[in-house]
């Protein structure tokens, strides 16, 4: 599905979803949430042909109880599409397991900001997330994120586990930083930053949003830039990608060692 201005979500949470509980307590969250971009079709794979009934979710767990990753569309105004995918489990000692993530992506002004910022605390506190961003994908951004890596492929907004192993992409529009990056970065370090939200959301998780309106990404892009540049130069400079330090990430194993990156500390299985 194509985005002009896509505006994407990813949660990044150290549980692993697979439990029916946690899984469709996501679901259930993301619903309460932002109701008007209810999915329409769902699957397991492509193609996406289940109808979505809101008011059976158990309908995502499979007949073993162990849930799997789900990808997720809807065709009609707001259209969006996402997935609530799973903790991929590796089964090679140099590649490490990863979180589970919550994602989608809206058209740009067809969601209420507000409803966004919503959503993102909400779901990151209730899935004590670790890293979690909202932002709109410009065309003046594009060249970058796809060299950070937070938009791989220059279509959206995917930042993944193994990406963060190894750099953090940016600070974006919206970013929570849960218990890995607060004990990396420090609560009163996070805690004084010059951006226009500066907000703790729990013991070990602030949220920070850079500018008044997401709409700045467009309509005042240096701005927003500049607002990154005072955020990152605020807490340690080497942990956030810098263009042309880039490296082939499967080469390095799963941390590199170029950037200051935090421990992540996953969840058993409940």
């Amino acid at each position: 599905m194509k985005f002009n201005m896509p505006t994407c979500v990813n949660v990044l949470s150290p549980l692993s979803l697979v439990n029916s509980m946690d899984f469709v307590d996501a679901v259930r969250t993301f619903q309460e949430s932002l109701p008007k971009i209810n999915p329409e079709k769902w699957g397991w794979w492509e193609p996406l042909d289940r109808d979505f009934d809101s008011h059976d979710v158990q309908k995502l767990v499979p007949e073993g109880g162990h849930c799997e990753t789900i990808y997720w569309q809807r065709k009609k105004r707001p259209k969006a599409e996402g997935s609530f995918a799973v903790r991929w489990c590796s089964r090679s000692p140099k590649v490490l397991d990863t979180h589970s993530n919550i994602s989608f992506t809206v058209e740009l002004g067809q969601v209420k900001q507000e409803c966004l910022v919503a959503y993102l605390k909400n779901a990151s506190v209730r899935s004590n997330a670790d890293f979690a961003l909202v932002d709109t994908l410009t065309p003046g951004y594009r060249e970058f994120a796809v060299e950070s890596g937070s938009a791989p492929y220059g279509e959206r907004f995917m930042v993944v586990t193994h990406l963060l192993r190894h750099w953090l992409p940016d600070v974006f529009w919206g970013t929570v930083f849960g218990p890995a990056y607060v004990r990396f970065f420090g609560m009163e370090r996070l805690l004084t930053a010059p951006a226009y939200v500066v907000e703790k959301l729990g013991p070990e998780m602030v949220y920070v949003q850079l500018t008044e309106r997401i709409g700045d990404a467009i309509e005042d892009s240096v701005g927003l830039q500049v607002s990154r540049q005072l955020f990152k130069e605020h807490l340690r400079h080497d942990a956030f990608f810098l263009s042309g330090q880039g490296y082939d990430r499967l080469e390095r194993g799963p941390i590199g060692d170029v950037f200051a990156v935090p421990t992540f500390e996953l969840s058993a299985d409940r």
